[in-house]
């Protein structure tokens, strides 16, 4: 009988804060100070208010290397950060 290793297919984290956490846990940034939700057909989109652009920057180049849309609006210091992927 011959038998195969087979590596399961994890499946992408169902939010922004679930990608930033270990082993699929949620971890809400201290910088994320306001945060929304929107979903629509085939998408949801989190808007996180932040005034610490700065102690973000960390968090979305690993949001963006995961898969995550990440479009930052700033106004000085601070930013509006929208974060999304296709359902």
């Amino acid at each position: 009988m011959h038998t195969k290793n087979i590596t399961p297919i994890r499946p992408a984290p169902r939010t922004p804060y679930h990608s930033l956490g270990a082993d699929a846990t949620m971890r809400i940034p201290e910088w994320a100070q306001h945060r929304s939700v929107y979903r629509s057909a085939g998408r949801t989109l989190y808007v996180v208010e932040t005034d610490t652009l700065a102690d973000a920057r960390r968090d979305l180049v690993q949001l963006d290397n995961a898969g995550w849309n990440v479009s930052v609006e700033k106004s000085g210091p601070a930013a509006r950060i929208a974060l999304s992927r296709a359902a």
